[in-house]
């Protein structure tokens, strides 16, 4: 490192995220994030964009290096470094919060780790303050994954559910990510960016999900549709279209049974999808159990190829006075 950092050559400090997972699948360094911003790119392709010459993306190569190895840094003149880890509920390592730089650290951004259980459907946030989520949880609490959208911004529910079935349906180690934001009750906005790994174990049976999120300072928001406001109390059920797979069900009546999710796939047209501008649109009435349900198709943005994955389509149901009532 000291030949990285010959001729006193300045290196403006930042904070960042080191994404360790990531970085452990790959021969690069992976940064989830960089003074405060999404980068999630690798070191070698992001050191332009942060600032840093040839000397200095190996002088950060060099000290991330030394800390995920569990080496001390050796101290250079000139060079400030800190560095704090942060691990999942289990005990698995997944960042690494790092300033480097000639200058002393700024505040360093607040940072939650969280696991998520694809079986279960449950979430567990340790890091810097789990309680930003707004549903009243402590560090390390099991909490249902419902919890996470009992605040969430409506426009951002497309892209977040879209993560969901590449959850269900990736390989090993693929990256997820996302921006949201959260508005608790009598509250001011959270904005996040949020990025996982997706981790097979048991054969390929068990899913697991290890994030990291960073609390945004600003987010521009967009507000084209208001598709799932009227859905808060709502029973989500992810379906791959092409084949009529259900994928697994979430929210209210959750889990539906076997012979529910059938009654669902029977009645519901999967080709009639509600539009951004007009999510009425793609309402469909149907029974399950002899109860009436108002029901609506919303196609998911999905990272992955539908040529290989199929076509995730996400079904909200409501009860009709629930929904006539919302």
């Amino acid at each position: 490192m000291h030949a990285a950092y010959a001729g006193q050559m300045a290196i403006k400090g930042m904070w960042l995220a080191v994404d360790i997972i990531g970085t452990a699948y790959g021969k690069d360094v992976f940064i989830h994030s960089a003074g405060g911003e999404r980068v999630a790119s690798t070191l070698p392709r992001c050191a332009g964009q942060l600032g840093l010459g040839k000397k200095g993306e190996m002088v950060v190569e060099a000290v991330v290096r030394s800390l995920l190895a569990g080496k001390e840094v050796p101290k250079v003149d000139g060079l400030i470094v800190e560095s704090h880890q942060i691990d999942a509920s289990d005990g698995t390592p997944v960042a690494l919060i790092v300033w480097i730089g000639e200058n002393e650290p700024d505040p360093r951004p607040t940072y939650n780790v969280w696991v998520l259980d694809m079986s279960a459907m449950t979430t567990r946030t340790s890091g810097d303050d789990p309680s930003m989520i707004g549903d009243g949880r402590e560090a390390g609490e099991e909490r249902h994954v419902q919890y996470l959208f009992t605040w969430l911004n409506p426009e951002d529910a497309w892209g977040m559910v879209g993560g969901y079935y590449d959850a269900l349906t990736g390989e090993d180690g693929m990256l997820i990510q996302s921006y949201w934001s959260l508005r608790p009750e009598g509250a001011e906005f959270v904005h996040m960016w949020s990025s996982c790994r997706l981790r097979l174990t048991d054969d390929g049976n068990q899913r697991t999900l290890y994030g990291l999120t960073l609390r945004l300072q600003e987010r521009e928001l967009e507000a084209n549709i208001a598709s799932l406001v009227k859905y808060s109390n709502a029973t989500l059920m992810l379906v791959e279209a092409r084949n009529r797979i259900p994928l697994t069900t979430v929210g209210k009546h959750a889990p539906l049974r076997e012979s529910q999710v059938a009654q669902v796939l029977d009645q519901i047209d999967l080709e009639q999808l509600a539009s951004h501008n007009d999510p009425d649109s793609g309402a469909q009435k149907l029974l399950i159990d002899g109860e009436p349900y108002t029901a609506a198709t919303f196609e998911l943005h999905s990272a992955r190829a539908r040529e290989k994955h199929g076509d995730p389509v996400a079904i909200i149901l409501l009860l009709e006075d629930s929904a006539t009532s919302a």
